[in-house]
Formats: structure tokens, sequence, C-alpha cells
């Protein structure tokens, strides 16, 4: 790419002291530092037959910003996945956010589900015209249960209570543990 006309995007979680940053006109000046996180080390701990058997189901959870790290994660194309029946993985994203509102990336919904990730949005306070998924991520996956566990991999990323209950939850029905990846 053209390093002079290179652009990117970023998702901001709101907060009451950035609204210097998210209040900001458009092509106002920032400096900025390397972004956090480790990244998920997909290659290393889903791929390959490092715990004996494939990885053929891939579970994702995002709440609030952290849907970031795994929209990166998912449109890498590293995951494997593919449209359901094309002997590609599976994979299943839930999205867990406060309201409608806090929704990121719903535009984006339809092309990760056409790709072959199963998209469950997860309200925790919806408003009264919601038909999806309420309560917590970890809630939903204690409700669906995980397919054949040592067959599966998880990517996490959100807050550190979801991020330990979907853990104890995943490891509790057999997922490897190094197959539980965060992004910290």
């Amino acid at each position: 790419p053209n390093a002079e006309n290179a652009s990117f995007e970023f998702l901001i979680k709101k907060t009451d002291d950035n609204g210097w940053l998210t209040d900001a006109a458009a092509g106002t000046k920032i400096e900025m530092s390397q972004v956090l996180g480790n990244g998920f080390p997909i290659a290393e701990n889903i791929e390959g037959f490092k715990y004996d058997f494939p990885t053929q189901n891939v579970l994702l959870f995002a709440a609030g910003s952290g849907i970031a790290p795994i929209r990166a994660a998912i449109e890498s194309g590293q995951l494997g996945v593919a449209e359901s029946g094309s002997g590609g993985r599976t994979a299943r994203l839930y999205y867990g956010v406060r309201n409608e509102a806090d929704l990121c990336f719903v535009e984006k919904f339809a092309e990760w589900e056409g790709s072959g990730v199963q998209v469950v949005p997860v309200l925790s306070q919806p408003g009264n015209g919601w038909a999806g998924r309420t309560g917590y991520v970890q809630n939903c996956l204690e409700e669906d249960g995980v397919p054949i566990p040592r067959n599966s991999g998880a990517l996490l990323c959100g807050m550190k209570g979801m991020a330990e209950s979907v853990t104890d939850i995943l490891l509790k029905a057999g997922v490897f543990d190094g197959r539980v990846l965060t992004n910290f």
C-alpha cells in the first residue's frame, strides 16, 4: 500500500475520560503508541496436531470493544473457517454488549456469516424490540454447550470476568488448555 494514502480504522470505546478523542473532528491529528495485546497464536495452537486432535470447531468470544481483535482474526483467514458443508472448520462468534446501540460492525455480520462464522449477538440490557439472545456470552455458551471439545479451539477478547468464566467452561468441557487463546 501507498504509505502516503494509508488509512486505518479504529474501534474506540467511549468513556467519561476520552471525549477529547471520541468527539474530535474528522482530520484532527493525534499521536498514538503501538497496539496493546499480543495477538492470538493461531498457527501455533489451532493448526496441526499439537494436541493429537485436529481443530474442527472454533469458538469466538468478544465483549464490547473486544470485537476489534476478533474481527481481525475472522477477516485474516487464519481461522480456516469455511461455509457449512464445504469441509472447513465451523465457527461461532458470541458477541456480548449492553444494548443494540453498542453493537459494532453489524454491517459485517452477513459477510462473516457468508464465510462460515455463525454470529450470535448477546445483549445484557436489551430493549423491548430485541428478539435475539440475552444475558452474557458465558451463559449462552453454557446453554449451547461445546461441540466436540477435543476438536475445538477458542479465541477470547473482552472483560476479565467473561474471559475467566468462558475459559472455565471450555476447560471443564474438555477443550485443551492450549487451544483457549486470549489477546492479552
